[in-house]
């Protein structure tokens, strides 16, 4: 039996990961981008390119597609996509396997510069 396995990704996690599960012959792998990257990495599995629709669009294509797996390994920055993935799973009773990266660690000889938002980081 062939498990169906979409990845939602945009890091390079994402893209090491569907590299090794696709080694394995009972996994069919689809990795999906937003569509950002002009020209993305080659990758050793099919890629669909672009969005879903929101929730509703992504359990959509769960279905049609048959996904027995939903796994969210999108960029830390992508909360709008987890969270569409996270309810389109609950839609469909696909499960869903999110992965996420620990946060940064000040570590010897950095320079830290705190600050409350993106714009005051900014300037």
């Amino acid at each position: 039996m062939t498990h169906r396995i979409l990845i939602l990704g945009g890091t390079t996690e994402a893209r090491q990961l569907a590299g090794k599960l696709a080694r394995r012959a009972d996994f069919s792998i689809t990795l999906s981008l937003a569509g950002r990257t002009e020209s993305p990495v080659a990758q050793g599995v099919p890629v669909r390119v672009g969005g879903f629709g929101g929730a509703d669009g992504l359990a959509a294509y769960l279905r049609q597609e048959k996904v027995d797996l939903l796994i969210d390994a999108t960029h830390p920055y992508a909360a709008r996509i987890s969270a569409n993935a996270a309810e389109a799973a609950r839609q469909t009773g696909v499960p869903i396997l999110a992965l996420r990266r620990p946060g940064w660690e000040p570590g010897a000889g950095d320079r830290w510069t705190l600050v409350d938002s993106a714009a005051e980081a900014a300037s």
